[in-house]
């Protein structure tokens, strides 16, 4: 794009170009080429992703809750295959993770993750203007050094949404500090609490099959 030719975002484009050339996993879009133009400016080609963000899929296929966690163990394997390359991610959120019509889920944009060997440890952080504060984690609204934990803490806010149709969240707010406040200290309802009394029919048995086991996994990787 015009005007994004500085070194920083250069930098931050061939970091990604590398990133993507690494990866290869089914459920993680592909790096197919990539090259210099004339100008010097430098460029890839990535596979086409035709879907819908995987909440939207969901909802709109009125999928059953053993398909939405078929759809997001795939979404984990993937996020599992970038951290096994020492990548974290640092922007999962449902419109990063697209569903094809054919029901594949892939992950998308590496923009600004950070390869974890690249810094010195405790050096990767996040700034407010490079990821989406709604799934980010608690050490990254606060300006603080991330790890693979702040990748889980995002899937779990996308696996919340995913089942239950809202966010962990209600912000009294919109102001960044208001949002920080909410993501570092308030208490998160259960996805089983959350699910009760809503419209439609089976909430209360769908707040039955939530109640345990996927309660305490979403509420561990929420954990502050």
């Amino acid at each position: 794009k015009p005007g994004l030719d500085t070194e920083l975002f250069l930098q931050r484009f061939r970091n990604e170009r590398q990133i993507l050339a690494d990866l290869e996993h089914p459920n993680i879009a592909r790096l197919l080429d990539g090259d210099t133009t004339q100008d010097g400016l430098p460029y890839f080609v990535m596979e086409l992703v035709e879907g819908k963000p995987i909440d939207e899929y969901c909802n709109s296929g009125s999928l059953p809750l053993e398909e939405r966690l078929k759809l997001f163990v795939s979404v984990c394997s993937a996020v599992a295959h970038a951290h096994r390359h020492s990548v974290i991610h640092r922007d999962l959120k449902p419109s990063n993770i697209l569903v094809s019509a054919e029901g594949v889920p892939k992950l998308l944009d590496f923009g600004i993750a950070k390869v974890l060997t690249s810094a010195p440890a405790g050096e990767a952080r996040t700034t407010l203007s490079a990821m989406t504060p709604e799934y980010a984690s608690p050490e990254q609204v606060r300006g603080g050094a991330i790890s693979t934990a702040t990748d889980v803490y995002s899937l779990g806010v996308v696996l919340y949404k995913v089942l239950t149709g809202r966010s962990p969240y209600r912000y009294s707010g919109s102001s960044p500090y208001e949002i920080a406040r909410e993501i570092c200290e308030m208490d998160l309802t259960k996805p089983s609490v959350a699910v009760r009394g809503a419209a439609g029919g089976g909430a209360d048995a769908l707040a039955k099959r939530l109640s345990g086991d996927l309660d305490d996994i979403v509420l561990k990787a929420l954990r502050k």
